[in-house]
């Protein structure tokens, strides 16, 4: 991962702050300190680890092993001894400092703005917190020149049915999205063939493109004489970001679509909760209830699971036992579904997606998708 700033700098520093301070003549903690200013940090631990017990549960042995640890690229267990300290010294500033430093080591740059502006909120003239927030505000500005602004995604599906009588589905889709700054903007068309009749429906909308606390996101579509998608359809969500220990990040959202048929309106609201775990594995589990106007309301719910099998390929597989809506009536439907994307290059994936839905007392379809998402 680069980084805006040398982490030799920030280790110098602290060096210079352990030196004036007294309480670090202890020869242990000072040979350690050493060793960290000389880049060799598991000689540095490995050292502190033969520290005498009492002196170990001190504040300076911690602060040291903390700040070791996460220069060392184990951002974990400094998070730990860190967060430990600062439940015991919740207003030091130092501490606050490193947290931020940790943050921004690994491009979490809100957190670590919040981390500097405590420290400033209390203490205007640490000279080592303006810095540290200004260079979140630099990497800040980079990150905003150096990201692709465009994002193409375009795509075409079959479907056969187990029942002869029915034709085949097709669909083709192509949505474009442009982002500037720290929104993004859509718009969306898409064509859609059912037993013989065909629709399009136009989208557009605006999002929050900064993911990191909260975030949200509008949309609105139509299809000008619809014969089986809705005439007019708006939705919106919001989701939140939280960081764990572990490099563990949860990402609830709670979206609602508001879809206007010609038999009907269909509210539809889902929870969703997308876990991001270890070595890219991406857990989400969606709660899916729909309310009618002339129907019964339903409620059903969906599990997905995608991961990375090396660096080109990645795989997903999901199950769902949920309403869909068709024609203006939404029906249980249990879909089993997966596909596979391939990263051609970094700015073009290939993805194939495979499904089959039984929907109540009505049909088996089979359907298969090739789509391209394209970043510039």
């Amino acid at each position: 991962m680069q980084k805006h700033v040398s982490k030799k700098v920030a280790v110098a520093f602290f060096m210079t702050l352990m030196i004036s301070n007294p309480a670090w003549a202890n020869d242990i903690n000072a040979r350690a300190n050493e060793l960290a200013g000389q880049q060799k940090f598991d000689q540095a631990l490995a050292l502190l680890s033969q520290q005498d017990s009492t002196i170990a549960q001190g504040y300076e042995h911690r602060f040291l092993k903390a700040r070791i640890l996460s220069w060392s690229g184990n951002y974990s267990a400094a998070r730990t001894e860190l967060n430990a300290l600062m439940a015991q010294h919740p207003n030091n500033p130092d501490l606050q400092l490193t947290m931020g430093y940790l943050e921004y080591y690994q491009s979490n740059l809100d957190a670590a703005a919040v981390q500097f502006e405590r420290v400033l909120a209390n203490h205007p003239d640490y000279e080592d917190a303006r810095k540290g927030l200004a260079t979140v505000r630099e990497a800040k500005a980079a990150a905003l020149r150096n990201k692709r602004q465009w994002r193409i995604d375009g795509g075409i599906g079959f479907s056969d049915f187990d029942i002869d009588e029915l034709p085949e589905w097709n669909d083709q889709r192509l949505r474009v999205e442009y982002t500037p700054d720290s929104l993004s903007y859509h718009a969306a068309v898409q064509r859609y063939e059912r037993f013989g009749l065909n629709d399009v429906q136009l989208e557009a909308g605006i999002a929050d493109a900064v993911r990191g606390g909260w975030d949200w996101g509008v949309h609105a579509g139509f299809t000008a004489g619809a014969q089986f998608r809705p005439s007019f359809s708006a939705g919106g969500r919001v989701g939140r970001t939280f960081k764990q220990e572990g490099d563990t990040v949860f990402y609830p959202t709670l979206s609602y679509d508001y879809d206007d048929f010609d038999n009907g309106v269909i509210h539809t609201v889902q929870p969703e909760l997308t876990t991001y775990l270890r070595e890219g594995l991406v857990i989400t589990g969606r709660l899916i209830a729909t309310l009618q106007t002339a129907e019964e309301d339903q409620l059903g719910w969906l599990v997905e699971a995608r991961k990375p099998v090396t660096k080109r390929f990645a795989v997903r597989a999901g199950y769902a036992n949920a309403p869909e809506a068709l024609d203006g009536l939404a029906i249980t439907t249990e879909s089993i579904f997966g596909g596979v994307t391939y990263k051609v290059q970094d700015d073009l994936d290939l993805h194939l997606n495979l499904a089959r839905d039984d929907r109540e007392d009505s049909f088996v379809r089979n359907s298969v998708n090739v789509s391209f998402t394209y970043k510039r």
